[in-house]
């Protein structure tokens, strides 16, 4: 895990360019405290590699800067970037290549002798071994450049589900790469600028339409499952991306079904293959514990893999609500003494969230969605005070395996477009029974609510009036460049909205928001739920192995209820992370604070807020007229991140 940051200079005219790899190298300092180092590709094309950034730019065509957190092969000898014996290639790795071991076995044995026991050095010689090919090797998560000076290419990619972060700009004759958009974005020629589109999204409470935006303009993600070259020959800014993997490949309608059982069976050898893959590092390793099914799961076959081995049992991090209402501490407590886990609560107050609203939208480089950001930011600091390198993340799942409500809610909504009504009939009456919930009720939340949101969004309906999309610039082709109809190939309704939320709108929001939460501590977030395999297996069912009649992610409930403590398999009033209005006093101390805040003058400068509305929204919340605090919430942090960031 490491933070990564690279000017290519295209037009032969390098003038400040080291400087500004500095400032991007300095911003993302947090992200390897272990080690740094740097390298320049003069216009010769010969390398030189240095302990830190130089000065002198004057014959510069590629330069690259890393920040380290040793996680494979400790030693010095093994900090980034890494050249080749031959001088001929220079990597630098953000991440982890989980099969490294059995790779280098297979180098090995085809001649090449290693001189560290990194994962880094893996990829320099299979890529020299298999060129670009070797990116479908990989197992694990990454971000890469290599510069091949013989060839004269810059050579980059990323994992195929997108788990670590790359991020690149092309400004003024050069190309910009870093690991957070931040770094990218105060060094462009014009400065950081707020991206409208996405910005708009945030604040009408949608999730993003597509990964391919950030909050600030004109930087924007590598594709997932993708690779691109340069030509170090300079003179052109074409980056041509290449897949290499793609999940719409993936679906129920791609030959045979599994049965249920076979699908189950299947699923569970695979997730135990990725815990015990991801549960190995050079470092101390432990896992985020929430109390609910997925982060549990993954504790208790940690355990059982323990066992096995002979090695230490889980480390276990968790967070507990000072309000005995939210907390789940019985739940921990009952995981955490079934698994014989090492485990660490941390307990945190409304106090405490709202000090560190600032500590984490500046780690965020954005403002927030919810409070559970704030939350997880404590856990994974609270990990690495406890001497956790490495955290294995129960996130994902949810997406994979329609773990939410509302998509339980969309299977109503498919059996009722299918007119499959004796099995919609029997769906809603187990939903009535399974939540104790009223006929009228299911109707209103499964039935009625999910299409309206379908609708509003699909039309990108602003749900407040003091948003009007009439002053966006709808004609502007960054207003559309993020947006995405992909919903990948699946004849299912269901599995394509999972299919776009695990591509394009969740996962990427949620595996964003964990890098920048982890690193913020210098923490490597592992998600054995999104191991490629597991993916090809659950985007390859159709939507009754996921959820059905009253229960949600059913294959994760097969592996769970046979391990886990009863009270914890059968729990259905799982809480979320906050009870906004009940808990934080945001209509009572920190009004006055929000008040002032909603009056933030970057607010008037947005065509599509109506300051006015937008106040007197603010002003009716507090004056407990509506209950919506999340919007309030969001408007409150985007005032922060508008401030902190000079916006």
């Amino acid at each position: 895990m490491c933070g990564i940051s690279a000017i290519y200079r295209f037009d032969g005219d390098p003038g400040g360019d080291l400087a500004d790899l500095r400032r991007m190298h300095d911003a993302q300092r947090h992200r390897g405290p272990d080690g740094e180092g740097a390298f320049v590709i003069r216009t010769d094309f010969a390398g030189a590699r240095f302990d830190r950034i130089p000065d002198d730019d004057a014959s510069m065509r590629f330069a690259g800067a890393v920040r380290r957190l040793r996680v494979s092969d400790p030693r010095p000898e093994a900090d980034q970037p890494l050249v080749s014996a031959d001088r001929r290639l220079w990597a630098m790795l953000n991440g982890a290549i989980y099969n490294y071991r059995e790779l280098t076995a297979e180098l090995a044995a085809a001649g090449h002798t290693f001189h560290t026991g990194s994962d880094t050095e893996v990829v320099l010689e299979a890529y020299r071994r298999w060129g670009p090919a070797c990116f479908e090797r990989f197992d694990g998560m990454w971000a890469i450049l290599i510069v091949d000076t013989e060839r004269r290419r810059v050579i980059g990619s990323r994992d195929r589900i997108g788990i670590k972060p790359f991020y690149y700009a092309v400004d003024d004759g050069r190309v910009l790469f870093a690991s957070e958009p931040w770094a990218v974005a105060q060094v462009q020629g014009k400065g950081a600028t707020i991206e409208p589109a996405r910005f708009f999204e945030f604040l009408s409470g949608y999730p993003p339409r597509s990964s391919e935006l950030t909050f600030f303009r004109g930087v924007n993600p590598v594709p997932a499952g993708s690779w691109f070259e340069l030509d170090l020959n300079g003179g052109t800014r074409d980056i041509r991306f290449q897949t290499y993997w793609r999940l719409a490949d993936f679906h129920s309608g791609n030959g045979r079904s599994p049965t249920f059982a076979e699908a189950s069976e299947k699923f569970s050898e695979l997730l135990t293959r990725s815990v015990a893959s991801q549960s190995l590092a050079d470092v101390k390793v432990g896992a985020l514990m929430s109390g609910g099914l997925d982060s549990s799961t993954i504790v208790m076959l940690w355990s059982e893999l323990a066992r096995q081995r002979g090695s230490q049992r889980p480390d276990t991090i968790s967070i507990a609500w000072d309000d005995p209402k939210m907390s789940e501490r019985p739940y921990i407590e009952a995981i955490a003494a079934k698994a014989g886990s090492d485990s660490h609560i941390l307990e945190l107050s409304h106090r405490d969230v709202w000090s560190s609203i600032d500590q984490v939208v500046r780690a965020q480089g954005q403002p927030l969605l919810g409070q559970d950001l704030i939350a997880q930011y404590h856990a994974y600091r609270f990990a690495r005070q406890n001497g956790d390198v490495v955290i294995m993340d129960g996130n994902g799942l949810d997406e994979v395996q329609a773990g939410l409500p509302s998509y339980e809610a969309q299977m109503v909504v498919e059996r009722l477009k299918n007119l499959d009504l004796v099995n919609l009939v029997a769906e809603l009456r187990a939903i009535a029974r399974n939540y104790d919930r009223s006929y009228a009720g299911v109707l209103r939340s499964y039935l009625y609510t999910p299409l309206r949101r379908n609708f509003q969004e699909a039309q990108r309906l602003p749900q407040y009036p003091w948003l009007d999309i009439g002053g966006c610039d709808i004609d502007d082709p960054a207003w559309t460049a993020g947006s995405t109809r992909d919903r990948g190939n699946d004849p299912s309704h269901l599995n394509r909205i999972l299919y776009r939320e695990a591509r394009h709108t969740n996962i990427p929001a949620v595996l964003m928001h964990s890098d920048r939460n982890s690193m913020a501590h210098s923490v490597e977030a592992r998600f054995p739920y999104l191991d490629h395999r597991l993916l090809e297996l659950c985007f390859s069912l159709p939507p009754e192995h996921k959820v059905g009649f009253g229960r949600r992610k059913r294959l994760l409930y097969e592996v769970a209820k046979a391990r886990l403590p009863q009270l914890v398999v059968e729990n259905k009033q799982k809480m979320r992370f906050v009870l906004m209005n009940s808990w934080m006093p945001l209509r009572g101390e920190h009004a006055g604070t929000i008040r002032e805040a909603v009056r933030h003058p970057a607010f008037a400068k947005l065509p599509y807020v109506d300051t006015a509305r937008l106040q007197a929204f603010v002003d009716d919340y507090l004056a407990e007229k509506h209950d919506n605090g999340y919007a309030v919430w969001r408007i409150f942090t985007a005032s922060r991140w508008l401030d902190m960031f000079g916006l």
